[in-house]
């Protein structure tokens, strides 16, 4: 009997998309694999565009959310509902769960159906949520210094849900004959260019959007040197700031034959649109994606707090364009105020590169105050992005190449084919400075915990001892995590310790007290592996295994 997966996914389009390479390193995993995924309602249609799947199964996640916030029903009812719906999920017995999804319910969706091999945010016998595996871990932690981050969304999906594997790409099932007649048409109807580019003018938040008068500019400046068409693409409610492009490109004297697709299609039908485009110009979005399944080349202009590297265009030959500025990306939960991250791309440096993209001139030589990026596939397999033009801070440069290597050697236990940084960080005096107070914390912690192992392990617990020693453990780590975060050399894995020492799935007192002595054990090998190699400068030739790892 094959072997079968279950996938919760209850987020966004573009997390199903970023999800399909997940799902071929599956097949490479299990061949003949059988594959169920969990989607909210509102994401059935695209659940059905995507490849190798069993069965798509909804449920109006959304609407529990809601009825949950505002109390419209008991809470315990309406989550009696989801366990009734969720019965026959759980009858099944999935060789592995895989949760996507980073919130309690989907933790409890997937602590109730259940798997030996679940991985993602789930919960311990006690109820309490906890994350299984170690790139799920990674995901979760990441916010914390993702300037330093180097893995795409797509690739910690593929590793965490399955494993290593050849380059997977994200792909898409082919539109129906009826979907590319009706995009046939509609296109014949607006002109017939050489070339048409798909725009994305709107984005789901306004952070994460380019301004609407850039977008008309560049396209004016696009049309006057080549024989373009421009396919608009959006919903609805984005027809105000696609009429704002559109009266800047009028006024900057474009001319060209324009496929206003605004709220005209449905997810088949744009994807029809999509195969016929040889570009796409768009802010962070899930059309972008759609595309990449497509094989349409994207330009796309990271703003706000987007980072490209987290959720920019996947695979080869795209094109990324980012503000240098010292802010950037900002954190997800800031709102800014004057948003001048924008007027770092200018209109014509997003034509001249849009005209590179189609084979129509070289590469910008000067970027003002923007960085460009190309796309590619690394030594690992694994998405990735290269500075054409444009200056990046080199502390962020180096320990972003640092990190890149230690967690994939760390999270998979192989070692890493891509290259690692040269010579010592930028911060090397404060590194050694940091490290000799550093150490003798984490050394007290993994002595108190073991305390703690061997004094819940007593026939008769003594409490005021365990009170004791607990209240030590817990103002030393609070000084371990304030000195840990203090510089790039340790600030990852003082966020990954710290999540550990609480990631607990056992519910018994001296259960927990062994996995957080683990917890510590593995923070503490981290630093000291860390300064070994930042100290001589030294790229392992095999794996070094860490004493206290967790896996």
């Amino acid at each position: 009997m094959s072997r079968q997966v279950l996938i919760i996914n209850v987020t966004r389009m573009g997390d199903l998309v970023q999800m399909t390479p997940l799902l071929q390193r599956l097949e490479y995993e299990w061949p003949g694999v059988a594959i169920d995924l969990v989607v909210d309602t509102e994401f059935a249609e695209m659940a059905s565009l995507l490849p190798r799947i069993r069965h798509v199964l909804s449920y109006d996640f959304q609407l529990l959310m809601d009825q949950t916030r505002v109390r419209a029903r008991d809470l315990v009812a309406l989550y009696r509902g989801v366990a009734l719906w969720a019965k026959p999920l759980a009858d099944i017995q999935y060789d592995r769960v895989i949760n996507l999804t980073f919130n309690r319910r989907s933790a409890y969706l997937t602590g109730y159906i259940g798997a030996h091999d679940t991985r993602g945010l789930t919960t311990a016998p006690d109820g309490n949520i906890i994350v299984r595996n170690p790139w799920m871990r990674y995901f979760l932690d990441m916010h914390t210094y993702r300037k330093f981050n180097r893995f795409n969304l797509v690739d910690v999906y593929a590793l965490g849900g399955s494993g290593q594997g050849p380059f997977a790409p994200i792909e898409l099932k082919h539109p129906a004959a009826e979907q590319q007649q009706w995009a046939n048409a509609l296109l014949a109807s607006c002109g017939k260019p050489s070339a048409w580019i798909a725009v994305q003018i709107g984005a789901s938040d306004v952070m994460k959007a380019w301004r609407p008068g850039y977008f008309g500019q560049a396209m004016a400046l696009m049309s006057q040197r080549l024989n373009v068409g421009f396919v608009l693409i959006g919903s609805k409610k984005e027809s105000a700031v696609v009429q704002s492009a559109l009266q800047a490109f009028k006024q900057a004297d474009g001319a060209a034959p324009m496929c206003n697709a605004i709220g005209k299609t449905n997810l088949s039908q744009l994807i029809a649109l999509l195969t016929h485009c040889h570009l796409m110009l768009t802010n962070d979005t899930g059309p972008m994606h759609l595309a990449v399944g497509e094989k349409v080349p994207i330009v796309n202009l990271s703003v706000g707090h987007v980072d490209f590297r987290e959720t920019g265009p996947y695979g080869r030959n795209h094109w990324i364009i980012q503000p240098e500025i010292e802010c950037g990306p900002c954190g997800f939960d800031q709102v800014c105020a004057h948003q001048s991250c924008k007027d770092r791309l200018l209109p014509r440096l997003v034509a001249e590169v849009c005209l590179h993209a189609l084979g129509k001139g070289g590469v910008p030589t000067s970027t003002g105050g923007a960085r460009l990026y190309t796309s590619g596939i690394d030594e690992d397999q694994l998405g990735t992005y290269t500075l054409l033009r444009g200056v990046e801070d080199p502390l962020q440069q180096w320990y972003g190449t640092f990190w890149r290597r230690f967690w994939y050697d760390d999270c998979t236990g192989q070692m890493s084919r891509t290259p690692g940084p040269s010579g010592q960080p930028p911060d090397f005096d404060q590194v050694q400075e940091v490290f000799t107070k550093l150490e003798p914390l984490l050394t007290f912690l993994c002595e108190a915990a073991d305390e703690m192992v061997a004094l819940t392990s007593q026939p008769s617990l003594s409490v005021d001892r365990i009170t004791s020693c607990h209240a030590r453990v817990n103002q030393v780590a609070h000084e371990a995590r304030v000195l840990g975060r203090m510089c790039p050399a340790f600030s990852p894995i003082t966020s990954a310790g710290f999540r550990d020492t609480y990631n607990l799935g056992d519910s018994d007192l001296h259960g927990m007290a062994r996995e957080q002595a683990k917890a510590y054990a593995t923070w503490q090998s981290r630093t000291r592996e860390v300064i070994r190699q930042l100290t001589t400068n030294h790229t392992p030739t095999r794996r070094d295994v860490y004493a206290g790892s967790t896996r």
